[in-house]
């Protein structure tokens, strides 16, 4: 293209403006104050140290393994016939039910039929049917044979607790007895569902008879266990073992056996003391016991020893004392309380593990009665278990309560190094330390004058804690000798246009990861209720480098974790309809996922985009925009295609300059790079910006320049 190479007096010169590479985006300040290098806008992008804005790779659904089955809930409820009403019949392998003497119940649907014999195989329990007539329906969902005896009672509006209607809670899991072996745990309404991640293999966990999880749970591994933690109610745990059938089973609730004297023989070999108690001792793997009274035996009076179980009479000790042969009438203490006694578990919101111990939220008291809590009216206070015992909680050295009487509520908590305890409430951050006596322990507000609102997104990066609070994404930092003291400017300043978006009235549902340099923060932008959009904040680029998101308004995020070993190692999106995605996996820029339970995978190609910061030559003055250039490489994997557009301010205009193809003569093949030029016309304007859509691929985006020149000096206004 044309371009002068000398330039009389009155000549207006040509200058260039343009990035050569693109570190994150900045939406808070205007376009044209942007420094170089900083894009205004990006959307589904990642920029690294090379400088390249490149459309991110696709999500992979992994597995979806969650499927409905039918109705969970059939409308509407009517009892349709009582037990001397309906008789059955079997019809050419079918069974014809009449005397049906409800009125307007629907044609189709499933109903719940008993007291009926003689069929083969049985017909009672939940059954498709077809209505013949106002009294008469027919149920033909298999072959049955025989003759129908006695009285039928049937009902209409099945509530199926065994249809999966939702997800509502998932952790990530490491077997203990397979390092290599990684999964995600979901708690579904009928039960939990193991999703190995290496392999998509599923296995799914029973729930205890009766038990079904119906809101929004918190889980946890921890202790070689997976805790589902569900607010005022009995919490359940997992042994972690696939052998067998698995299943969760309830923590203990109910009145608190305290701790009693042991009376016991003891004998000795090799070091190794088997206890025989003469009653239950009802004593836990690493419980501590006292020596009260030796009886003759070679133990000390006031020695302490941890203890190993055996079975509900006989644990084991190990002592440094001579061999001893049936040494009777040993007594040991078990550990007492230092306040008001022990408790079982308080049923939790959630919980996390620190110093060994879980650490919750105590707002129920435990009632005598099994599976009973009470409400304490208390929301700014936690209780700690005792060491290695998730049964065990002591109600006063145990608990810490953290500006009583304020309009404060504990949010989240989170486990740092050296002891450190740190306390989220909504409108203040507290420090617990040295938990490991928890006599000894201690408390301090760190601030009051931020707090947290999504206890999910709390994440430990390095020496920072990062966090979403009223002000945005906002940091604390240990300093010298980990002194923990909070940023003053929020970590997330440079976007303050998206945080202004996140839907308040639900971001307490956000929840954020750390991987890969980078830290991911799934929101609910605009009006959504759930988490659509991920914020990324590149730690290596100091800037924050895209919002994601799949587009597809029915897909959404409700856990994100860092699981999976070697090549699966990476961030995984969960939601609530049983999806397990991984992110930044498909290099071909479609997004795999699944937005309905039972329902097929969608492939949906990432709309990546980005905006330039507005060009100005340096200058207020008006110019006219000649021309454009761009450096793109199409990635290897796939070939690539965007369009451009320009927009001009100061006269206002909106430019289409086409496709890359227009430029090409076709897409741009597969690890080919190319520079292209085009024309912009003379447009008048003080700045100008470009936007690039993708349409194809990914491609990188590696420089672009803008040509002008200063002209349209006239005193006229230019709007």
């Amino acid at each position: 293209m044309p371009e002068y190479r000398t330039y009389a007096g009155l000549d207006d010169r040509i200058s260039k403006d343009g990035d050569v590479g693109f570190i994150g985006f900045n939406n808070r300040m205007r376009p044209d104050q942007l420094p170089p290098n900083l894009l205004a806008d990006a959307q589904n992008l990642r920029t690294d140290r090379r400088g390249e804005a490149q459309v991110r790779k696709g999500l992979e659904l992994i597995v979806s393994p969650l499927s409905a089955g039918g109705e969970a809930l059939t409308l509407p409820f009517y009892l349709v016939a009582d037990d001397t009403s309906v008789t059955a019949t079997q019809t050419g392998g079918a069974v014809v039910l009449t005397n049906v003497t409800a009125t307007n119940f629907p044609s189709t649907g499933t109903v719940n039929v008993s007291g009926v014999s003689g069929l083969t195989p049985v017909v009672n329990g939940d059954r498709a049917f077809t209505r013949n007539s106002s009294t008469q329906i027919t149920i033909a969902d298999q072959t049955y044979s025989g003759t129908a005896s006695g009285t039928a009672t049937v009902k209409f509006g099945i509530l199926n607790d065994g249809a999966v209607n939702a997800i509502y809670g998932s952790c990530a899991f490491s077997d203990p007895n397979a390092s290599a072996s990684q999964y995600v745990i979901f708690a579904s309404n009928s039960k939990g569902v193991a999703v190995n991640i290496a392999t998509g293999a599923t296995t799914d966990i029973a729930y205890p008879a009766g038990v079904t999880v119906s809101d929004t749970a918190s889980m946890l591994q921890a202790f070689n266990k997976v805790f589902i933690f569900r607010d005022g109610k009995t919490a359940l745990e997992w042994n972690g073992s696939f052998s067998g059938t698995p299943a969760f089973t309830k923590v203990a609730s109910g009145a608190y056996t305290q701790p009693v004297q042991i009376s016991s023989t003891v004998t000795t070999a090799d070091g190794k003391m088997t206890v025989t108690a003469s009653s239950a001792h009802n004593l836990s793997t690493g419980k501590e016991v006292i020596v009260e009274a030796k009886a003759g035996s070679n133990l000390i009076d006031g020695e302490r020893y941890i203890v190993t179980v055996v079975d509900s009479t006989n644990f084991t000790i190990f002592v440094q004392h001579a061999n001893e042969s049936n040494t009777p009438n040993v007594i040991f203490q078990q550990q007492v309380s230092v306040g008001l006694g022990f408790s079982h578990m308080p049923a939790p919101s959630y919980a996390v593990y620190h110093q060994r111990r879980l650490v919750m939220p105590f707002k129920f008291s435990v009632d005598a009665s099994t599976d009973s809590f009470t409400a304490r009216g208390i929301l700014d206070e936690v209780i700690a278990s005792d060491i290695l015992d998730t049964d065990t909680y002591d109600q006063i050295y145990a608990q810490y309560r953290f500006n009583a009487g304020e309009a404060d509520f504990n949010v989240g908590l989170h486990s740092f190094s050296e002891d450190n305890l740190m306390v989220f409430n909504r409108n203040s951050i507290h420090l617990v330390t040295n938990t490991t006596s928890l006599q000894a322990a201690s408390t301090r507000l760190l601030t009051n004058e931020v707090g947290c609102v999504a206890r999910q997104s709390i994440t430990q990066v390095g020496n920072q804690v990062i966090f979403l609070s009223d002000n945005g994404v906002y940091s604390t930092q240990f300093f010298d000798e980990y002194n923990l003291r909070g940023t003053e400017t929020p970590l997330s300043e440079a976007i303050n246009v998206t945080i202004q978006r996140i839907n308040k009235a639900h971001w307490d549902k956000s929840v954020g990861v750390y991987f890969d340099n980078r830290y991911f923060l799934a929101v609910p932008l605009d009006s959504s209720t759930k988490n659509n959009a991920i914020i990324i904040y590149n730690f290596l680029n100091k800037q924050w480098e895209s919002i994601d998101q799949v587009n597809d308004t029915d897909f959404h995020i409700s856990n994100l974790f860092v699981v999976g070993e070697g090549a699966e190692r990476g961030v995984y999106a969960v939601n609530d309809i049983g999806g397990v995605q991984k992110l930044d996996e498909r290099v071909d820029g479609v997004d795999r996922v699944v937005t309905q339970i039972g329902g097929d995978s969608k492939s949906i190609n990432v709309p990546g985009s980005l905006t330039t910061r507005q060009y100005t030559l340096g200058n207020l003055e008006r110019k006219n925009w000649k021309q454009f250039e761009m450096h793109i490489e199409s990635d290897t994997s796939a070939v690539s295609n965007f369009n451009i557009s320009a927009e001009t301010e100061n006269p206002d205009a909106n430019l289409a300059l086409g496709e890359l193809s227009d430029f090409v003569g076709s897409t741009l093949a597969e690890a080919e790079d190319v520079s292209i030029r085009g024309r912009i016309g003379n447009r008048r304007g003080y700045g100008i910006q470009f936007t690039i859509n993708n349409t194809l691929g990914r491609p990188k985006i590696r420089a672009v320049e803008a040509d002008g020149s200063i002209s349209f000096r006239s005193t006229n206004k230019a709007e």
